[in-house]
């Protein structure tokens, strides 16, 4: 087991491609950070302004809750999070 932890949530397919290629580089432990109530196509449509992904964009108090945890999290020295960021109005 590694000391180093890559723990990322992606919605689309990005993120994860980038965690593993990262993880596996560095020789890290891999966790996918899983939503209790998965994200269906319409959750993620950032274009319309009251769907789920937007919403908690906008309300940065929401944040959706986890569905699983990482065990022993204190044997970790260095922990990479990776996650999507929407940019508006770029």
């Amino acid at each position: 087991m590694s000391r180093v932890l890559v723990a990322y949530f992606s919605a689309s397919g990005v993120t994860a491609r980038l965690a593993k290629a990262l993880a596996s580089a560095i020789g890290a432990d891999l966790h996918e950070i899983e939503p209790a109530v998965k994200y269906t196509a319409a959750d993620l449509d950032w274009t319309n302004k009251k769907s789920r992904s937007s919403v908690e964009m906008s309300d940065k108090s929401f944040r959706p809750e986890i569905a699983n945890k990482v065990e022993h999290m204190g044997r970790y020295e260095v922990i990479y999070v990776g996650f999507p960021k929407l940019e508006y109005g770029i």
